[in-house]
């Protein structure tokens, strides 16, 4: 059983890529919340038994390699705000993960009806 607390985040720190281990949390639960947990950011990426996340494009084909090795992995994070990256990245990845965009402001990625009138 796990237990997490809804905690208010300030844009600021949000901005300044300092918020991921609060935000870790909502991508283990969307990704089944089965198996380990990524808790921190890194400089690269970070692979975990059902999900893994690619924080900087530049290792995408490490990043891609390891998610290959692992069956188990069916969900891939990527931080970019560059469409057409992220869907180079996409095109790599096998076909039974589900690529999801995270934006490197991550309060982009949880806007409830952002722009919207």
């Amino acid at each position: 059983m796990e237990f997490f607390d809804l905690t208010y985040e300030s844009p600021r720190r949000v901005a300044h890529n300092r918020a991921f281990e609060s935000i870790g949390p909502l991508l283990w639960l969307k990704a089944g919340a089965r198996g380990q947990k990524i808790e921190e950011a890194t400089d690269s990426f970070a692979v975990a038994d059902t999900y893994g996340v690619l924080f900087d494009l530049d290792t995408s084909a490490e990043f891609i390699a390891k998610v290959m090795q692992r069956e188990s992995v069916e969900m891939a994070y990527i931080v970019t705000d560059d469409d057409r990256r992220f869907q180079l990245v996409c095109k790599e990845l096998p076909h039974r993960v589900t690529p999801v965009r995270l934006y490197e402001s991550y309060l982009n990625n949880f806007e409830i009806n952002a722009g919207r009138g």
